[in-house]
């Protein structure tokens, strides 16, 4: 994996073993998808009590987006090809202007596209920066004509 996905892993607070268990389902993309994934997301929010909880992990290449849903526990795996054109998108804020996060900070992001996609990310805190850069980088583009 590359030291950028590292740091943001970091960044949002996943431990030594989440890490490492990124890392095995980045392999199992790489391995069958056989062509870089050149960026990451993961989806969190806060629970009642105050702790964060990860639901699913994202990889992106430039034809393709990875979901592994409930990546903590869970062996079950998307791939969807990507670019897409965006036909809805419906996004819901939280103290959080789409400029800089804050710990109160929360994002969801709904996407459907041309093809039948549908993609759900959640984040909160600092993580709510690195969904605005998903979303704007890798869903809310044109593909190529």
């Amino acid at each position: 994996m590359q030291p950028e996905f590292y740091s943001y892993l970091k960044a949002i607070g996943l431990t030594e073993a989440l890490i490492e268990r990124v890392e095995s389902i980045h392999k199992f993309y790489s391995d069958i998808l056989k062509i870089p994934v050149e960026d990451i997301f993961v989806t969190d929010y806060i629970e009642q009590a105050g702790s964060r909880r990860y639901e699913s992990l994202w990889f992106f290449s430039a034809s393709f987006c990875m979901e592994a849903k409930n990546f903590v526990i869970q062996d079950n795996f998307d791939i969807a090809e990507l670019p897409n054109h965006v036909t809805y998108c419906r996004i819901e804020k939280t103290e959080y202007d789409f400029i800089n996060a804050n710990d109160k900070s929360r994002l969801f992001i709904h996407v459907n596209t041309d093809r039948g996609v549908t993609c759900e990310f959640k984040a909160s805190k600092e993580n709510c920066d690195f969904l605005r850069k998903i979303f704007l980088n890798r869903l809310l583009v044109a593909p190529a004509q």
